[in-house]
C-alpha cells in the first residue's frame, strides 16, 4: 500500500491528486536556495486554511508558522529525497522523507489528514505508537471542527445544508 515518490517527473505509477500535490511540493525543496513567493501558491494548493500540525519537536503550529518554517527552508537551500506515501485512511495518510538542511540530515514521518485535498492536520510522528495517537488526535479535531460547524438554524457538514436544519422532521 506504500508508494515511493521521487523528485523527478517520471513516477512508476500514477499518483492521486493529493499524492501529486505532495510530490510538486517536495520536489519545491531541491537543495537550491529559494524565495517562498516562487512556490506559495503551490503550498496554499496543499495546505487548508485551518491547517494545524506539530514540528519535529513536538511544537503545535498553525499554517502561518507551517509557512514561516518552510520559508526558512528553503531559504537555506533545503533538499528532500526519498518520499515515501501510504494512504491510511479515505482522509488520512502517512507520508516519510529525507530532509537534508543546514548541515543536518533527518528521516520525518507525519501522520496527515486531508480535507477538501488538502491537508488540514499533520502530526509529526516516531512509531507504532505515535501514528496511533496521530490518528486519535485527527478523529477527535475532525469531530471538533464539525461542531464548530453547527449553527442555531442550520447544521453544516462539508458545505451541505442538514436537512433536518430549522426543525424538520422524519415522519
Amino acid at each position: 500500500m506504500s508508494t515511493t515518490i521521487t523528485n523527478n517527473a517520471n513516477a512508476t505509477t500514477k499518483p492521486t491528486t493529493f499524492e501529486n500535490k505532495i510530490r510538486q511540493y517536495a520536489a519545491l525543496f531541491d537543495g537550491s536556495e529559494k524565495d517562498f513567493c516562487e512556490v506559495e501558491s503551490t503550498f496554499n494548493g496543499l495546505h487548508h486554511d485551518d491547517f494545524l500540525g506539530t514540528d519535529i519537536n513536538g511544537e503545535e503550529i498553525d499554517k502561518a508558522a507551517k509557512k514561516q518554517l518552510d520559508e526558512k527552508r528553503l531559504a537555506a537551500g533545503a533538499k528532500v529525497t526519498n518520499v515515501e506515501y501510504t494512504r491510511t485512511d479515505w482522509n488520512k495518510a502517512l507520508v516519510e522523507f529525507h530532509l537534508e538542511s543546514d548541515g543536518n540530515s533527518v528521516i520525518s514521518q507525519y501522520y496527515v489528514t486531508i480535507k477538501d485535498k488538502k491537508i488540514i492536520e499533520a502530526r509529526h510522528v516516531n512509531g507504532l505508537m505515535g501514528i496511533i495517537k496521530a490518528g486519535w488526535l485527527s478523529d477527535y479535531h475532525s469531530i471538533r471542527r464539525v461542531q464548530s460547524y453547527q449553527h442555531v438554524d442550520k447544521v453544516v457538514f462539508e458545505g451541505y445544508i442538514s436537512p433536518f436544519a430549522g426543525g424538520a422532521r422524519v415522519n
